[in-house]
């Protein structure tokens, strides 16, 4: 059984194969979508792309991109991917979008 590490979280869950990365985060409480886009997201369908993730190790132990990614993901990072869109085949460790976004603010310059 493939196992799942949500770098973020602290927490690394067992799944099944070919288990869907953005539903396995949502079932063990991992937080996939930041602020308003709790509740306003596209559920799964890859088209927000609010549920990205960015994928640390085991890459290869993932489903291969989809087209809608492709799209979506024009311009960001090879290793950033749509949970939504992402079926666990082996062992990935990987940070989920808020903590993505979650950039510590730079140190304001004193005249």
């Amino acid at each position: 059984m493939p196992t799942v590490e949500f770098l973020d979280a602290g927490q690394q869950v067992v799944c099944g194969q070919y288990a869907n990365l953005r539903k396995t985060a949502m079932l063990h409480d991992v937080e996939v979508y930041k602020g308003v886009w709790q509740k306003l997201n596209c559920h799964g369908n890859g088209l927000c792309a609010k549920c990205v993730v960015e994928v640390v190790a085991g890459a290869k132990s993932l489903s291969p991109k989809t087209i809608r990614e492709h799209i979506r993901l024009r311009g960001a990072p090879a290793n950033y991917r749509l949970s939504c869109q992402c079926a666990v085949l082996g062992d990935v460790s990987c940070i989920m979008a808020p903590a993505l976004d979650a950039v510590p603010a730079a140190n304001p310059v004193k005249a």
